[in-house]
């Protein structure tokens, strides 16, 4: 099974924020990605910058071959569908994001709703995001639209209503196992989707119950798959049901995760998804 290493999931001891990067450099956390086994790497919009402020693209994609890293994610476009000089921000990084997805052959870009309470109609949002996944497939990739609980794209219905008919032609599904499972999204709903609806996949695992604020629960609380409560076989054979076949990225956004070496949290992160998807239990 092709995983990949998620941006958060190997960015170690960053800060949230607009800003935010690693602090530990690409080319280390490419080579540690490919040792521990994953085929595809995730970069954040912030995080690209100040690696294409000492790398070309060229020597980018240089770096993810000489790791076996094929699959690559982007992430994350928000206010997509905002005004002023929210949107002036998304389409500046709409623009980075897609022009590296060109230059990299990036199969997906992330894109989610609103946190703040921003109340966007949702035929307003459709609209918007026919045009993301029309400049999308111009570049040969997808956007792809994570309903997430605490957000304006709480749900599944809300999420399909706004690709509408863009799914499978440069507009999909995101499913995180941590969303689906906390927004009790339904794993019947899920497997029934038509092929092509999905366009990636996320994994990790955690309590069934929120502990504390949903941001604060999300940022800092997450486990490594098998380590929680979460059915993550059952949320696995749904989205495999309709018809997805394409790699899982490993997405551990924990204090635990960012305090770990970069070796071991490479290590560790694949070897637990990776015993997932082997049917091999979790050693005691």
């Amino acid at each position: 099974m092709d995983l990949i290493a998620c941006y958060w999931t190997l960015a170690g001891a960053y800060v949230f924020g607009e800003d935010d990067h690693s602090p530990w450099r690409f080319r280390e956390r490419a080579e540690a990605a490919g040792r521990a086994g994953y085929t595809g790497f995730g970069f954040k919009q912030a995080d690209l910058r100040q690696i294409l402020a000492h790398h070309s693209c060229a020597e980018v994609r240089h770096i993810l071959a000489d790791n076996g890293l094929r699959h690559v994610e982007l992430e994350a476009l928000f206010d997509w569908s905002a005004d002023g000089e929210a949107r002036r921000r998304s389409d500046a990084d709409r623009h980075l994001l897609l022009a590296t997805a060109a230059e990299l052959g990036a199969h997906r870009i992330k894109a989610a709703g609103d946190f703040g309470g921003a109340n966007w109609p949702v035929e307003h949002m459709h609209d918007a995001f026919q045009v993301l996944a029309r400049q999308a497939r111009d570049v040969g990739s997808t956007f792809t639209l994570e309903p997430i609980a605490f957000s304006n794209i709480p749900d599944l219905d809300t999420a399909l209503a706004i690709i509408g008919n863009s799914a499978g032609k440069g507009g999909g599904l995101m499913l995180d196992s941590w969303h689906v499972t906390r927004g009790r999204m339904s794993l019947a709903q899920i497997a029934a989707l038509p092929p092509g609806t999905i366009g990636g996949a996320e994994l990790d695992d955690g309590t069934l119950e929120t502990v504390g604020s949903p941001i604060a629960d999300t940022l800092d609380r997450r486990r490594l798959c098998g380590e929680g409560e979460f059915d993550l076989p059952a949320f696995i054979a749904a989205v495999q049901a309709s018809g997805y076949n394409g790699p899982w990225g490993v997405e551990i956004i924990s204090a635990a995760q960012r305090a770990l070496p970069l070796t071991a949290a490479a290590t560790r992160s694949f070897d637990t998804t990776a015993r997932l998807f082997a049917g091999t239990p979790l050693s005691d």
